[in-house]
């Protein structure tokens, strides 16, 4: 599915597993031309992801990130509070008028909603889970012009 879409000089989030070989799947996006990010959602550590947070504020305002997933109401909860106790509020929600919000559900969308914001992606026909998230994305974004800087 990815092989239809141009890649080149894009920075791709890729959820992994713990525990598995993904050397293949992250070698074919990244011949493709981009820069990979692995993701292990089922890993946690609150202070290495509040560090990456920031960082994700600051990709968005400053036009580097192109779309941002959300699979859970807590993820729009724990963005918007690490946001408040690092004084950017609002460069995140600058930021966040910058990109495609893609959210996994309605669920996810109204939490969205309920803080001010609003979902541009979401699976279609009540498909409301990972697989059909990223084929919506892709089709989304897909037909999404190039990014500014």
């Amino acid at each position: 599915m990815l092989a239809r879409l141009d890649l080149a000089g894009h920075r791709v989030g890729l959820q992994l597993y713990p525990d598995k070989d993904h050397s293949k799947l992250i070698g074919a996006i990244a011949a493709q031309g981009a820069e990979v990010d692995p993701v292990v959602p089922y890993v946690y550590d609150a202070r290495a992801a509040e560090t990456r947070i920031i960082a994700a504020i600051e990709g968005m305002t400053q036009g580097d990130i192109d779309a941002i997933a959300l699979t859970s109401s807590g993820q729009v909860r724990r963005l918007i509070e690490v946001a408040k106790a690092h004084d950017c509020e609002a460069r995140l929600r600058e930021g966040l008028a910058r990109v495609r919000i893609a959210s996994v559900g309605p669920v996810v969308s109204d939490e969205l909603k309920a803080h001010g914001l609003r979902s541009d992606i979401m699976p279609a026909n009540g498909a409301y889970f990972m697989k059909p998230l990223i084929a919506a994305m892709a089709t989304a974004l897909g037909k999404t012009p190039p990014r500014r800087k």
